[in-house]
């Protein structure tokens, strides 16, 4: 029996040292954002479908890799194998540099239940009234306070009628104010001539409503926050033809219009790094 539980503590503190080294890991694609390049719109993504790792363990693993660049404390403190992911993502709202030590102490002694208790007691959120404010002649807007799951059930609620319209888009009649994508006016242009509807309804329907954007055999899986973009760009002679368009999500959009600066960022990135004797 205590030979049993000998291993499971050494390996329990193994397995926290892993944690640090994926929070290290995490820090870094985020800040290079390699995951791009293989197709993936964000980091959570990323590690969600590309790595298989679970939506909460993730957000957890976010939020502490991105708290730890400010507090390196945090991370040692998993290190050590004395405190795992989920504690430390629970006090990440109200850690700071000063009062880091009080609550990784915490972490290491309290349960969960016990953690989010003493995190509410100093917690700053304070409810406020809703209101209104005019942002037109026509339209208001909501500003509410909400609960995660409320957040997560409108979030559902507006895939779902983005899912619907980039459907029905192509079957509809010429409405500028009825596509679910966005036409690629550039960054500085806006004199290009506009898609024809025609032309636009086939390229969403080749495309599956769904962003093109493909590498390693992958595809981004995006429906939502599409844009229409040009292969080849109107300002070195590119036509509004269905061979010459694509739809991309915001993210990929963005990406290509800029991959050159991307990649030369993240090659000065990697050669630093490696200067600084640390493996890319």
């Amino acid at each position: 029996m205590q030979n049993l539980h000998q291993k499971i503590t050494e390996t329990v503190i193994e397995y926290r040292k892993q944690e640090g080294l994926l929070i290290e890991l995490t820090q870094e694609a985020d800040f290079t954002k390699f995951y791009l390049e293989l197709g993936y719109s964000s980091l959570f993504e990323y590690l969600n479908i590309g790595q298989g790792i679970s939506a909460a363990t993730v957000s957890n693993l976010i939020t502490v890799a991105r708290k730890a660049v400010q507090i390196p404390a945090m991370k040692e403190a998993i290190d050590s194998g004395e405190v795992g992911l989920a504690k430390l993502r629970k006090v990440s709202s109200v850690i700071t540099s000063e009062n880091k030590s009080e609550w990784i102490e915490k972490s290491k002694k309290l349960s969960c239940r016990e953690l989010e208790k003493e995190v509410a007691k100093v917690s700053t959120y304070k409810t406020r009234r809703d209101f209104w404010q005019r942002i037109n002649a026509d339209y208001f807007r909501l500003s509410i306070d909400t609960t995660e799951s409320f957040k997560a059930l409108a979030e559902r609620a507006e895939a779902k009628k983005k899912s619907v319209t980039a459907k029905v888009a192509p079957i509809s009649k010429p409405d500028p104010t009825s596509q679910s994508v966005t036409q690629d006016g550039g960054p500085t242009d806006n004199k290009r001539e506009h898609i024809p509807q025609d032309i636009l309804n086939q390229v969403i329907l080749r495309d599956k409503g769904r962003c093109s954007f493909q590498k390693h055999g992958r595809r981004c899986h995006h429906r939502r926050f599409l844009d229409i973009h040009h292969i080849k760009p109107v300002k070195d002679g590119g036509q509004n033809t269905v061979e010459n368009l694509a739809t991309l999500c915001e993210t990929h959009h963005i990406y290509l219009h800029y991959r050159e600066e991307i990649d030369r960022s993240l090659a000065l990135i990697r050669r630093l790094r490696q200067e600084q004797g640390i493996n890319g």
